[in-house]
C-alpha cells in the first residue's frame, strides 16, 4: 500500500457527492468547528475504503503494515482506545465462569470484562517501593507461587509498563505463564514506543505476549482514542477479530484510522531518526534534574542509576517527580506548576506528580520544564518529618464481582464503611486502577485512600453510587 489511508481520504473526498453519513455532508461551510475538525475528510464505509471488521483491503494492507513494524503476528486497529482492545483480548481467551490470574493493578477496564464474562479473578498484587511509595514490578515468584495454588487459571493479566514506567521481567513472566499453559495479555497501553531504540527497554511483544494492547496516543504521535491490539497466532487473531466487532464501534472514524496508519508510516521511514530525537530532549532534561536538591525524579537526576527496591526496570518517557523529601506534596507542587509556569501534569498523587513525556517532545520543552522544576525546588524545604505512606490499599475478595455489582445494596458514607461488602467499583483517575472493586471488604486502609484523594480533588468514578461523599455496599453484608 503506497499511498497513505490520509492520502486516499484527501484524493477522494473532494470528488465524491456523499450519499450516506455522516450528516454533515463534509459540509464545512456549516459551522467553524466542522472546518476546525477536519470535516472535509470524515468519512463512513463506503466502498474504497474497506470495512474495520472485516478488512480485505486499504485497511488489511495497513494492519498487515503495521504488524511488520511492530514484530507482530497480525495487529489491529482500534478506535476505541486500549479499552475495546482489553474487553476484546479478555472475552476472546475465556469462556464464563472461568478463572484467571492477574495482576491488582490493571485498568479498570480488565475489571469491567470480569464481570461482563463472569470470570473468577485471583488477584497478584505488585510489589512496593517505599522509596517512591508507588507500586514496583510483579514478583516472578509471586506469580509462580500463585499459578501453583490456582491451577484453574487459564489466562494471565498483566500491566507493563505501569504510569510510572516500572516495568517487570515480562521474558521471564511470560516464559513461566506459558510453561504452565497460561495464555498471557499485556496491557501495554503506556508503552506502544517501547522496543524501537536502544534508548527504551523491549515491549511484551518481544517477550512473547500471546495479546498486547497498546495505546498509541498515549506517547506515540496519533490521535486520542487510536490503539493497536497485537496478536501471536493466526487462531488466536481470528477470534480477536470476532470478539472486536462485539465491543467496537459499527462506525469507525477514519481520520483516527488515518492517524493511526500515518503513525505506523511515521515509525517506519523516520523512527531512527525520531526516537533519537526523543532521547536527546530526555537527557537534556537529566541534565537539569540533576541539580535538584528536594525534589527527586525517578531515574533521573541523582536518582540515575540508583538500586531501587522491588523495582525490575524504568521505561524513561514517565518522569515521576517525588515530594516526598520536601514540605509539599504533589497536589501543591501541580498547582506551582499549573499556575506559575503554565504546565499540566498528566497525574497528581499526595506523592508526587507525574509527567509524561512523548514523541513531540522536544530539548526546548524537557528543559522548560526542568527549569521549573528547579525554580520550584529553590523555594522548598526538607520534609520535617517521615510522611505517612498513602498508597493504594490491599483488599480481600468475598462476593463474585458479577454478583456484587448486581445485588441490592445501600448507601453509606465512606468514613462509614469498614467491614462492609462493595456494591460498586470505585476508581481514582488517573491512573484508572480501581481502587476498590465489587465484593471486596472495605478497610480502614481504602478508606483513608479514598478520603485524602477527596480532600484533594482528585476525580473518584464510581459505578453506582451518585450521592457525593457515599459508596454502594451490600444491603446485607
Amino acid at each position: 500500500m503506497t499511498e497513505s489511508l490520509l492520502e486516499l481520504l484527501q484524493r477522494a473526498c473532494p470528488n465524491t457527492l456523499p450519499m450516506h453519513m455522516p450528516g454533515h455532508k463534509r459540509n464545512t461551510m456549516l459551522a467553524p468547528y466542522l472546518k476546525t475538525l477536519a470535516a472535509e475528510l470524515d468519512i463512513t464505509e463506503i466502498k474504497g475504503f474497506d470495512h474495520l471488521h472485516a478488512p480485505g483491503g486499504v485497511l488489511q494492507e495497513a494492519m498487515e503494515d503495521a504488524a511488520v513494524v511492530f514484530g507482530a503476528n497480525r495487529t489491529f486497529f482500534l478506535v476505541n482506545g486500549s479499552t475495546v482492545g482489553i474487553l476484546a483480548a479478555i472475552r476472546a481467551v475465556t469462556a464464563p465462569g472461568d478463572s484467571v490470574l492477574l495482576a491488582r493493578n490493571c485498568h479498570r477496564s480488565v475489571y469491567h470484562a470480569l464481570a461482563l464474562n463472569s470470570l473468577k479473578p485471583y488477584f497478584i498484587y505488585p510489589q512496593t517501593n517505599l522509596r517512591y511509595q508507588i507500586a514496583a514490578s510483579l514478583s516472578v515468584k509471586k506469580i509462580e507461587s500463585a499459578i501453583a495454588q490456582h491451577q484453574d487459571a487459564r489466562v494471565l493479566i498483566v500491566t507493563c509498563p505501569t504510569y510510572e514506567g516500572v516495568m517487570s521481567d515480562l521474558t521471564a513472566i511470560i516464559a513461566l505463564a506459558h510453561r504452565h499453559g497460561l495464555t498471557v495479555i499485556v496491557d501495554e497501553a503506556h508503552g506502544a514506543h517501547l522496543g524501537f531504540s536502544p534508548y527504551f527497554p523491549t515491549g511484551a511483544v518481544a517477550a512473547g505476549a500471546d495479546i498486547v494492547i497498546q495505546s498509541l496516543h498515549k506517547t506515540m504521535p496519533s490521535l486520542t482514542q487510536t490503539a493497536l491490539a497485537h496478536v501471536r497466532s493466526p487462531a488466536l487473531a481470528s477470534e480477536m477479530q470476532r470478539q472486536l466487532s462485539v465491543f467496537e464501534t459499527t462506525s469507525p472514524s477514519f481520520l483516527l484510522l488515518a492517524s493511526i496508519d500515518g503513525c505506523v508510516r511515521l515509525i517506519r521511514q523516520r523512527g531512527e531518526e525520531l526516537f533519537a530525537q526523543w532521547a536527546a530532549a530526555l537527557s537534556a532534561f537529566d541534565q537539569k534534574a540533576s541539580r535538584l536538591k528536594h525534589l527527586r525524579v525517578l531515574g533521573y537526576g541523582k536518582e540515575r542509576g540508583r538500586n531501587l527496591e522491588n523495582v525490575f526496570g524504568l521505561e524513561p518517557s514517565k518522569i515521576f517527580i517525588s515530594t516526598l523529601n520536601t514540605n509539599v506534596n504533589g497536589y501543591e507542587l501541580a498547582e506551582l506548576l499549573r499556575n506559575r509556569f503554565s504546565t499540566e501534569p498528566e497525574m497528581i498523587t499526595p506523592q508526587g506528580v507525574l509527567a509524561m513525556t512523548g514523541m513531540g517532545d522536544t530539548v526546548f520543552t524537557m528543559e522548560r520544564l526542568g527549569d521549573s522544576l528547579l525554580a520550584i525546588d529553590r523555594e522548598l524545604t526538607p520534609a520535617k518529618s517521615v510522611k505517612v505512606p498513602l498508597m493504594a490499599p490491599e483488599m480481600r475478595i468475598t462476593v463474585p464481582i458479577a454478583t456484587a455489582e448486581r445485588a441490592p445494596f445501600i448507601l453509606l458514607p465512606i468514613e462509614d464503611t469498614e467491614g462492609y461488602v462493595l456494591a460498586e467499583n470505585i476508581t481514582v483517575y488517573p491512573p484508572g486502577i480501581p481502587v476498590i472493586v465489587p465484593g471486596e471488604v472495605m478497610n480502614q486502609q481504602a478508606i483513608r485512600y479514598l478520603l485524602a484523594a477527596r480532600e484533594a480533588g482528585n476525580t473518584i468514578l464510581r459505578s453506582r453510587s451518585d450521592v457525593d461523599g457515599q459508596v454502594a455496599v451490600l444491603r446485607d453484608s
